[in-house]
């Protein structure tokens, strides 16, 4: 890529970090998705692709956000209030959900969680707009193309319940939409595309392209399509899905703190060594949490985590499984404060490389 290509560190590093894992789980999931497989692991997935993204990706990539709250001082005292009041509330609504129905917290999870990754992918696509320097009609079709490329394989997912696919399990998106709505969600896409992709060509025509921007668009919609809409196989759906969220979320926080936070710890270290550190508290966490649900919820790792029940009442049932689930939803509220440059992250338009004007959002 040019030089002069708006990015937030550099072109090549945020290509590789930001766009490589989506050119890479799309190609992977292709590929699986066209191999033979058996029912089982259609519908399971594997124990090691459930180590490599679900442990090691999407449950780590969770606790990344610590680096921006919790473990920065800074933060600490700007977010205050948020850090102590957002997971005693979600820990209150995740107790009386369950109590009321499981199926039903599980549901209320999903569409929240589906609405983050919704919002994750036009957050990193509107950075590139804000680096480019771009017009209000630019990022309005970024905006809508995202929102299409996303939301129209997810509404085409409800037409086709149920799948061999799940956000979490079973039964936890709601069903009975009619068949007709998936193949509107789907071609209600294309109108929007054509505009989108006609300014990028008439902006590249112009000497202003913004090649990140515009794979960052793209990218998320072939990977949702593949996961949705052309292939009913889990294993497809988990790698389209968590890796090109969960990995550009590390290097986000790295660039916007991480390696600050670590680097105060670790005086003198070399990167390789930062890194290590950074990543491994996450694999930590990850494991601790992943094995209190096994142990105590899901029982379906006895390979990892050993075997043996233990028996809960409901109330007891409820208390646990909002509580383990306490920093996945802690993370999908705190994102919708830790990502805006202003006042409340005074830092983080220059740690990643952008102009501050007053109340801009980087997210």
């Amino acid at each position: 890529m040019p030089r002069s290509t708006p990015a937030l560190v550099s072109p090549r590093h945020d290509f590789t970090w930001f766009v490589l894992p989506g050119v890479l789980a799309a190609i992977a999931g292709l590929t699986v998705g066209l191999l033979p497989a058996t029912s089982d692991t259609r519908e399971g997935g594997g124990l090691g692709l459930w180590i490599l993204g679900v442990l090691l990706v999407d449950v780590a990539h969770v606790y990344a956000s610590l680096y921006r709250t919790y473990l920065d001082p800074q933060a600490r005292t700007l977010h205050r209030k948020r850090l102590w009041f957002i997971p005693l509330l979600c820990l209150w609504c995740g107790v009386l959900l369950h109590l009321e129905s499981p199926l039903l917290f599980w549901s209320v999870l999903a569409y929240i969680a589906i609405f983050h990754f919704i919002k994750q992918h036009l957050g990193f696509a509107l950075l590139y707009v804000r680096a480019g320097r771009e017009e209000t009609l630019d990022r309005r079709l970024t905006v809508a193309a995202i929102w299409a490329g996303t939301l129209g394989p997810v509404l085409h997912w409800h037409a086709h319940l149920p799948t061999r696919f799940t956000w979490f399990v079973q039964g936890d998106l709601i069903a009975g939409a009619p068949s007709w709505l998936g193949t509107i969600a789907l071609w209600g896409q294309v109108p929007i595309w054509a505009a989108f992709l006609a300014r990028r060509v008439q902006r590249r025509r112009q000497g202003h392209a913004n090649p990140l921007l515009l794979a960052l668009v793209v990218l998320p919609a072939i990977n949702w399509h593949l996961g949705m809409v052309v292939f009913d196989d889990d294993r497809v759906f988990t790698i389209t899905n968590v890796f090109f969220h969960g990995i550009p979320y590390f290097a986000l926080v790295w660039v916007a703190g991480g390696r600050e936070r670590v680097a105060t710890r670790l005086k003198n270290a070399g990167p390789p060594l930062l890194a290590l550190a950074f990543y491994g508290l996450l694999v930590v966490l990850a494991v601790t949490e992943e094995a209190l649900w096994d142990r105590l919820v899901w029982h379906d790792r006895a390979e990892l985590f050993g075997s043996g029940t233990l028996e809960l009442s409901t109330f007891a049932t409820a208390l646990v499984v909002s509580l383990l689930t306490v920093p996945q939803a802690t993370h999908y509220v705190l994102d919708r404060f830790i990502w805006r440059a202003g006042p409340d992250n005074p830092k983080l338009a220059q740690q990643l490389g952008l102009a501050s004007p007053e109340n801009a959002r980087a997210r």
